[in-house]
């Protein structure tokens, strides 16, 4: 017994190291990240309201990384072959289109929350290619 537990010994106390090094609970509040690796859950949803100042200087770079934003669709339209869903861009707000595959019966004023490949073409537009939109309700992808 006493061999079991010491072969077991490292790797409890690299748990308990790991515990103790995590902040508890309530003590401190997350970053807002809405980025991710890409096809990547981000660890926030970024609201309309906060996106230029979560995407303020960040760079589209050469690696693909995706961003996720929530609020009401202002564009929905469908070329036969792809979907373009627009949304946030109330001033100061840059405006978002994600580019995708399908409206899934989306309409304009519905809220919906979309990710996708980040890319900045100005500080007042952001397209998001590949993409996917989904209802707040609806499991995350």
């Amino acid at each position: 017994m006493a061999l079991r537990l010491s072969r077991r010994l490292p790797h409890i106390l690299a748990a308990l190291l790991a515990i103790a090094a995590a902040p508890a609970l309530g003590q401190e509040e997350p970053e807002k990240n809405p980025f991710a690796d890409p096809d990547m859950q981000p660890s926030y949803r970024a609201q309309c309201h906060e996106v230029r100042a979560l995407t303020k200087d960040r760079e589209t770079g050469m690696a693909r990384v995706d961003f996720s934003v929530t609020g009401p669709l202002a564009l929905v339209h469908f070329d036969g072959t792809l979907a373009y869903l627009g949304l946030c861009g109330t001033a100061p707000d840059p405006k978002v289109l994600c580019i995708t595959y399908q409206t899934n019966d989306m309409k304009v004023g519905e809220v919906v929350t979309v990710a996708g490949g980040y890319s900045r073409p100005n500080p007042d537009f952001i397209v998001l290619d590949p993409c996917l939109a989904t209802r707040p309700e609806e499991p995350a992808q």
